[in-house]
């Protein structure tokens, strides 16, 4: 199997088609949009014959890069609504199987809105939408499933204003809307939310896309209250992954999110979770019933998790409305099957059957490689040290996320620390995947200098 050194996003393409082998009469056509690496890589090796891929590229690295802390502007952002239009008549006269994005946004909030058009299954965009926006998400998960929330308030960023009586510092603070978690944070006074609300002042450019189609799809708007306070949750942090046929929701995993010592920063994320089933449980109940209750159909959600063993309690940190494409080969390695199946089951209009515990493994992982300090890159492993790799774990997933003689802060990154790659592996327990991401890394050829 070859890993790509490459960083994991691709250049912006516009319907660029790649048709997998032959056999035209049963070919089943898919759009692909705001593709990655990862979704070119996996759905490679799931093996499926007689796939036509066209790919559509709009604004998903430009949009991450409004939010990056060390980037400069990109090229201004075409509007959304135009963008529909072009993607429609891109793929006029195909017949066109299904829709399929991995994307958080705008990927899976076009991939919505497209499949409707076009009368293919997908999820609903207005829902799409009010699980992309973090308060009227809030509101939503409150309607169904109170006892799940936490307290929670809008700011406006132009407005001073006090915490509401039923928040009380430390509280935790993010972005209605952002990416990699850039933006959230523990808020312990007054002054850091007022230096956030300056922060997020200016940023309509990176707004606009999204509320231009949180109008026109779910008749909601922004305006200028950007910043959402909620009240802080403590526990063991995880992600249950399901999906939607039809009205019936299932789940099929539970990941766990495990952090560096003191930061909310992930340093692996393993699965199987080693929560108490009686929890894992509790999460299902509760993924049921608010995808069920907001009218989630005919796609895949994931659902951050966090649950405190001292209280016992169980809440939402936040709903993902598409798939978690980061575990894909997680579920492989444990299981026996590639979450990237279920994507295309879904768009297509079939019914998922995802396999249990018939994986090569006991556990898999999927381990960040992460440093505290910004660095220049001064280079990177091999295609030689990769393919070493390859050979000795053959089921290893490696992506590079950072580039030759650029610094670590130029790419995407959640503004506390500097992600640069990323390793999947299976094993026979937890231990033994550490020994194996040890090995990795000390076999990549990695090479920063400090930056003055």
């Amino acid at each position: 199997m070859k890993i790509s050194p490459e960083p994991l996003r691709d250049s912006a393409t516009k319907c660029d088609v790649q048709l997998r082998p032959t056999d035209t009469k049963r070919t089943q056509t898919y759009l692909l949009l705001c593709p990655t690496r990862r979704d070119e890589r996996e759905i490679s090796l799931l093996g499926r014959s007689n796939m036509k891929i066209i790919r559509h590229e709009y604004a998903s690295i430009t949009l991450e890069e409004l939010v990056a802390t060390s980037t400069a502007p990109g090229p201004p952002i075409a509007d959304p609504l135009a963008e529909i239009e072009r993607i429609l008549a891109c793929v006029a006269k195909e017949a066109i199987t299904g829709v399929i994005s991995t994307d958080d946004y705008p990927g899976s909030t076009l991939a919505g809105i497209i499949a409707k058009s076009l009368g293919l299954p997908g999820a609903d965009p207005s829902v799409n939408l009010i699980c992309q926006h973090k308060y009227y998400a809030r509101l939503a998960q409150k309607a169904f499933v109170p006892e799940a929330v936490p307290e929670f308030a809008l700011f406006d960023v132009d407005e001073t204003a006090a915490l509401p009586g039923a928040i009380r510092l430390p509280a935790f603070l993010k972005p209605v809307k952002s990416f990699f978690s850039v933006g959230a944070q523990k808020l312990i006074s007054l002054d850091q939310l007022a230096a956030e609300q300056m922060r997020w002042t200016g940023r309509e450019d990176f707004f606009r896309p999204f509320e231009r189609l949180l109008n026109q799809y779910a008749r909601l708007k922004i305006g200028r209250r950007y910043l959402l306070v909620e009240s802080l949750l403590h526990g063991v942090q995880s992600t249950l992954e399901g999906y939607a046929f039809g009205g019936d929701i299932r789940v099929f995993g539970v990941v766990d999110s495990i952090m560096f010592p003191g930061t909310i920063a992930f340093k692996s994320f393993e699965y199987p979770s080693a929560l108490p089933t009686s929890v894992q449980d509790r999460m299902a109940a509760i993924a049921r019933t608010v995808m069920t209750g907001i009218g989630f159909r005919n796609a895949m959600f994931n659902i951050e998790f966090m649950y405190d063993p001292q209280s016992d309690a169980v809440s939402i940190i936040e709903i993902n409305p598409r798939m978690a494409s980061q575990f894909a080969d997680l579920y492989e390695k444990v299981d026996g099957f590639n979450s990237y199946s279920i994507l295309l089951d879904l768009a297509a209009g079939r019914e998922p059957h995802p396999l249990r515990r018939k994986g090569a493994h006991n556990v898999a992982a999927s381990c960040v490689l992460r440093t505290f300090q910004d660095m220049s890159v001064i280079a990177l492993p091999s295609s030689r040290e990769l393919d070493d790799l390859a050979v000795r774990y053959p089921d290893i997933r490696v992506e590079v996320l950072a580039s030759k003689g650029r610094l670590l802060s130029h790419e995407m990154q959640d503004g506390h620390s500097f992600r640069y790659g990323v390793i999947n592996l299976g094993g026979r327990d937890p231990q033994d995947i550490s020994d194996k991401f040890e090995d990795c890394r000390g076999r990549l050829g990695f090479a920063f200098a400090p930056v003055s």
